[in-house]
């Protein structure tokens, strides 16, 4: 029993869980922000559904633009300084969300917060892995992926709860309870970063002893991380960043329920995430790591599906609100699935000194989200198309799942596996369905529905 139990329990380090629990802790205001911001600026501040949605894309705009400066820097300057940057600017551009009266004042905070979205995942990931064995790595970004969703699904459930005034005092104060958290985390880090990078990981993060300028057309030239970068977008897009942006417009509007039917969802998202996620780790070792983000898709088109359903039928109250609710417990399957996928691929193939640049270029796929999705769903959903934007959503997540096959064929096999060239050939022979021993481990993680990092 303590055998099983112990294989299924990643070996990671307290330095890592330390890490991961101040990250979780800072996570639970994203929850309480970021679900419910596109109905903040529609219902409380009054800007037109179309605006809001296109305003909160301007996020994934800035991201984008910035996303390319935060390589080097985290290659330059080290992953803590750079995510502890990242921090302080994302903490301002939320808490300014409070101030924000109008589509231009609204427009800035989504700037400035956006801006700070791209070094944030890029920091904190570079990071991850300075703090653990190579073995471990998938582990702990899956690990970040459940522990940061956890705190995420708790705020949403409590915002659910509380942000039902038409007037602006009680989100504000969330918005400025969730700037505070991040002014902390990034406190705290500063604190205790001399402790956290002396880990067992070694030299990890360490510097190449030799300083080529090297800049992003080498990284470009990776057809691998090109082809990640595309899958992982779309995914995004299709799933991720629409359940921040067309669930809680759809369930609130067309579906007729409440905030509190959106809280609940994620509540339980986040309840079965916690109870399957260490399986789902365990599950990825030894297979590849593209075919299993493939099977993720399948769970995310099944949750559109039975979101959009009830509605289409005609089906109200209780019956409705369950479907909905249970769609979010179909989801967490595809994440516990997908977390230690795609971003392992990246963090396999990236040598340690281009590390922050690999980083960064595959962070625009989480940039590319919350451009697309908020805005493609303000105007499905308020020029009344809602149905069958969603009908879509499930029909484009099996086609992406397909390119996520496609992408297995010209992905390094030690990089699909996630074996080391100790573990076996990276080119051809077989690769075991099990480790013989807890060195070979799986690596990943997706990012977190609107949680910093």
């Amino acid at each position: 029993m303590n055998g099983r139990r112990a294989e299924l329990v990643p070996r990671i380090g307290r330095r890592a869980w330390l890490a991961l629990g101040m990250n979780s802790l800072s996570c639970l205001g994203s929850g309480l922000t970021m679900p419910f911001l596109i109905i903040y600026l529609h219902e409380v501040r009054h800007i037109p559904l179309p605006t809001a949605g296109a305003v909160l894309g301007v996020i994934g705009v800035a991201g984008i633009v910035a996303t390319p400066l935060s390589g080097p820097l985290v290659d330059r300057v080290g992953a803590l300084r750079a995510f502890v940057i990242g921090l302080v600017v994302g903490g301002l551009g939320i808490g300014a969300f409070a101030l924000a009266t109008s589509p231009a004042t609204a427009l800035g905070c989504a700037i400035v917060y956006g801006s700070a979205s791209g070094l944030m995942w890029n920091g904190f990931a570079s990071l991850l892995v300075e703090l653990v064995p190579p073995a471990e790595r998938g582990a702990v970004f899956a690990l970040r992926y459940m522990t940061a969703n956890v705190a995420f699904g708790a705020g949403a459930l409590v915002s659910g709860l509380v942000t039902v005034s038409k007037t602006p005092g009680p989100f504000a104060v969330i918005l400025l309870g969730d700037a505070l958290s991040y002014l902390l985390f990034a406190a705290a880090l500063t604190v205790v970063g001399r402790r956290l990078l002396t880990s067992q990981a070694g030299a990890a993060g360490a510097p190449p002893a030799t300083r080529e300028r090297i800049g992003y057309r080498q990284v470009l030239g990776d057809r691998a991380l090109l082809g990640a970068l595309a899958v992982n977008s779309l995914i995004m897009v299709v799933a991720l960043s629409s359940t921040n942006s067309a669930l809680p417009a759809f369930v609130t509007g067309e579906a007729g329920a409440s905030t509190r039917v959106v809280g609940l969802a994620f509540a339980l998202n986040i309840a079965v995430l916690v109870a399957i996620q260490l399986f789902g780790i365990r599950f990825v070792r030894g297979r590849r790591r593209t075919r299993v983000a493939a099977l993720a898709t399948v769970f995310f088109a099944l949750t559109w599906l039975l979101i959009v359903t009830p509605t289409a039928l005609g089906l109200r109250g209780p019956g409705r609100d369950a479907l909905i609710v249970a769609a979010m417990g179909v989801f967490a399957v595809g994440e516990a699935l997908l977390s230690p996928t795609l971003p392992a691929v990246i963090n396999d193939l990236a040598p340690d000194h281009l590390r922050g640049r690999y980083n960064a270029v595959f962070s625009l796929s989480y940039q590319i989200g919350p451009v697309a999705a908020p805005a493609i769903a303000g105007a499905a959903i308020g020029f009344g198309h809602a149905e069958p934007y969603l009908f879509g959503l499930a029909a484009a997540c099996l086609l992406t799942g397909g390119l996520a096959l496609r992408l297995g064929r010209i992905t390094p096999r030690h990089a699909d596996y996630g074996t080391t060239e100790e573990d076996g050939p990276a080119g051809g022979g077989t690769v075991s369905p099990g480790p013989p021993d807890r060195s070979d481990g799986a690596r990943g993680a997706a990012t977190v529905r609107g949680a910093r990092a």
